[in-house]
């Protein structure tokens, strides 16, 4: 026995400590050297803690060696209360954590001893080192994961957020998720549903969870007010059960879904623009083009065509071909054919732009810069077109003494193409005056030849032969004689009258075209004529002249298939609804008259199926 207990040992201390369950050592004040262990620390030691022997190896919790000064038995001895501090120990049998308590008593002969005492929780810290090694590997996997990540408590609180939702929402980590509030969060934007309509905190899934209901997933678009940035995300929730089915977590994955909403939006976009584009009106082009790129992309947009009156940085955006990038201004070239023909120049406002922006605006400009030049070219052949079309028919009607003269011409929808219907009225002598009106097959540059030959070869024809059938005959042989024809074909229909007699003499004959139709001064009308040959596929084609008196007030209308054919297939005249249009028609003057059988014949329709032309003669 050592001497400090020796004092003590007849009161039977020393037996009472070695039945205690508690590990526990007596050491001497000042030096820290045991001088009594009970069993209970022989066990938790591995072995025999023989008085006097050196401690072994201790660590602290985070496993750093402690110094003899900072072990618990060298702070006892100095005096120090200890309560419950955490070491390991290293013993024979492996490493075990203790929580070790100490203070200095005095004995009853005065004598000061120190006392620790050890409690082994080697199990509970290994379980929670065990749990903490698994928080940290699954705080590294989910901030592994690339979608957003967190967790709401019962009393809807964020208590967790991982790397995902920090970098993509700004949602704060760790402690800062103590003073975090959804509700104030949320302030910040306009979040919308996907049908676009406002959504409320309710209808969020972790809010729905928390309840108790397996919500479905939601998709949200949230604009922030500060920024404007838009971002769109896909929300799903799943609730957490305790043994008693209490819901006490919320679990959130926030996919974020926004390049693939900026993508759809933008196909759309494009889509729907090209569909708006899909005019040759070059003007309404040009005047369409602001409202298709706002608000898509951006709160005002400006056309700009001429380089010398646009500003310098779009002048130089023409010049290069290259779109620049301001963060709330953006300007693309608008190019054709590999030429820079304009520039549009974005606004964005309260919009911040970015080079998905750059994509999509650098994408429309081609759509526009295409758009436009295909309408300027088009306006430009149309114009030639029609300059063409004007040539081929009388730039003025003539006088007639004692008759009067109105003619129409009604091309089928604005084109390129010049139409193959034409007219004339002319003269070889006193009082002679020849009406014709035909239709050559096709369209385009060669019907127009074949027109002006048509044209051209009935003038020529009619200074030499007075009958209608043999001037038909000279152009029929004309075509086929001539290259320029291509074998193209013509229906013609020639009206002589003879102002000369009283009354005036008509001889018409038709070359394969509709026969003219006379309304008499009573109103009766009547088509008048022998159906022909068509001509230019044939030689010696059958033509035949046929006479009839004409009367003041009576009027002769000569037309094309166009007039009856106007409303095709759904409506088409025969001979009894055309003569039954041209009774029902004013006849007071040819000009009322005309017009009245081309709006009879296209109804609501904006422009006739083919061209058409009409020719009238009225007699005073």
């Amino acid at each position: 026995m050592e001497p400090a207990l020796s004092a003590t040992s007849e009161s039977g201390i020393e037996p009472i400590l070695d039945v205690l369950p508690v590990p526990l050592l007596v050491i001497e004040p000042g030096s820290a050297r045991i001088i009594f262990a009970n069993a209970a620390a022989h066990a938790l030691a591995g072995g025999v803690l023989a008085p006097g022997a050196p401690m072994p190896r201790l660590f602290d919790q985070a496993g750093v060696p402690l110094p003899a000064a900072e072990a618990p038995l060298a702070r006892v001895a100095r005096g120090e209360t200890l309560s419950n501090t955490q070491i390991d120990w290293d013993t024979p049998d492996g490493l075990k954590t203790v929580l070790v308590s100490g203070t200095t008593l005095t004995l009853g002969s005065r004598q000061r001893v120190g006392v620790v005492t050890f409690e082994d929780v080697t199990r509970l810290e290994s379980g929670r080192r065990r749990a903490s090694v698994l928080a940290d590997e699954l705080e590294v996997m989910l901030d592994g994961v690339a979608d957003a990540i967190t967790v709401q408590s019962p009393d809807q609180r964020l208590i967790y957020a991982n790397a995902a939702a920090s970098e993509l929402f700004g949602l704060p980590r760790g402690r800062g998720l103590k003073s975090f509030s959804t509700q104030g969060y949320l302030d910040r934007f306009d979040v919308l549903d996907d049908t676009g309509q406002p959504l409320h905190v309710d209808r969020l899934p972790g809010r729905m969870a928390l309840a108790g209901l397996d919500p479905e997933p939601i998709i949200t678009r949230s604009v922030d007010r500060e920024t404007g940035e838009v971002r769109w995300s896909r929300l799903k929730a799943t609730g957490v059960r305790d043994s008693d089915g209490a819901v006490r977590l919320a679990i959130n994955l926030v996919e974020d879904i926004t390049e693939l909403k900026r993508s759809e939006e933008s196909q759309r976009f494009l889509a729907e623009a090209s569909r708006e584009l899909a005019t040759l009106d070059y003007a309404k082009t040009l005047e369409a083009l602001p409202g298709i790129a706002v608000p898509a992309l951006g709160r005002r947009c400006e056309v700009h065509l001429d380089p010398l009156e646009a500003p310098a940085e779009v002048a130089e955006v023409m010049r290069r071909g290259a779109a620049r990038l301001e963060p709330k201004r953006l300007i693309v070239p608008m190019a054709a054919a590999g030429l820079v023909i304009g520039a549009l120049t974005l606004h964005g406002d309260g919009r911040t732009y970015d080079s998905q922006d750059v994509l999509v605006a650098e994408d429309f400009g081609l759509r526009a810069g295409a758009a436009v030049e295909n309408a300027r070219l088009y306006a430009t052949a149309a114009q030639i077109a029609r300059a063409l079309q004007a040539a081929l028919l009388p730039p003025h009607l003539p006088e007639i003494p004692g008759a009067r003269l109105a003619a129409v011409y009604r091309p089928a929808l604005q084109g390129l193409d010049v139409g193959g219907d034409f007219y004339d009225v002319f003269t070889t002598g006193e009082g002679q005056w020849y009406l014709v009106i035909g239709d050559v097959s096709g369209k385009g540059a060669e019907a127009a030849a074949v027109t002006a030959l048509a044209r051209y070869t009935l003038r020529t024809a009619a200074a030499r032969r007075r009958s209608p059938a043999a001037i038909l005959r000279w152009v029929g042989e004309a075509m086929l004689d001539q290259e320029a024809a291509g074998g193209r074909f013509c229906t013609i229909a020639c009206a002589q009258i003879d102002l000369t007699r009283r009354p005036a003499r008509l001889t018409v004959a038709c070359g394969g075209h509709p026969l003219p139709v006379i309304r008499r001064a009573d109103g009766d009308a009547e088509a008048f004529g022998t159906p022909g040959t068509l001509l230019g596929l044939m030689p010696d084609p059958e033509l035949q002249d046929r006479s009839t008196d004409l009367h003041p007030g009576d009027a002769l209308v000569l037309y094309t298939d166009g007039l009856t054919e106007a409303r095709a297939p759904h409506v088409m005249w025969g001979d009894e609804e055309l003569a039954t249009a041209v009774t029902a028609a004013p006849g007071e003057s040819p000009g009322a008259l005309v017009e009245a059988l081309v709006a009879s014949a296209l109804g609501d329709r904006a422009a006739p199926r083919d061209d058409l032309a009409v020719l009238a003669l009225r007699l005073s």
